[in-house]
C-alpha cells in the first residue's frame, strides 16, 4: 500500500508538512517525480482516456478491479 505525503528537504532531512503516524526510525522509500516523468504520465493518461471513452466507466472500473485482484493472488 502506498501513502503520499508532502515533505520539505531542509538541512539534509525530509520534514513532513503535516503530522504523520510512522514508527520512529522506520525506513521509507521516497520517490520524487521528475518533470519529464510527470509529463510522460500525463501524456499516457490522455491516450488512455481517448481510447477508453467509448466504454462505460462501470465496465472499466470492473476490469481494473478484476485485474487488481488477479495481481494480488500472484
Amino acid at each position: 500500500m502506498f501513502k503520499t505525503l508532502e515533505a520539505i528537504y531542509e538541512n539534509g532531512v525530509f520534514k513532513p508538512t503535516k503530522k504523520v503516524t510512522i514508527p520512529e526510525h522506520s525506513k521509507k522509500l521516497i520517490i520524487s517525480p521528475e518533470k519529464e516523468w510527470v509529463r510522460e504520465i500525463k501524456s499516457l493518461l490522455k491516450k488512455v482516456h481517448s481510447r477508453t471513452k467509448k466504454f462505460p466507466s462501470e465496465e472499466i472500473e470492473k476490469d481494473i478491479t478484476l485485474a487488481s485482484k488477479e495481481k494480488c493472488r500472484g
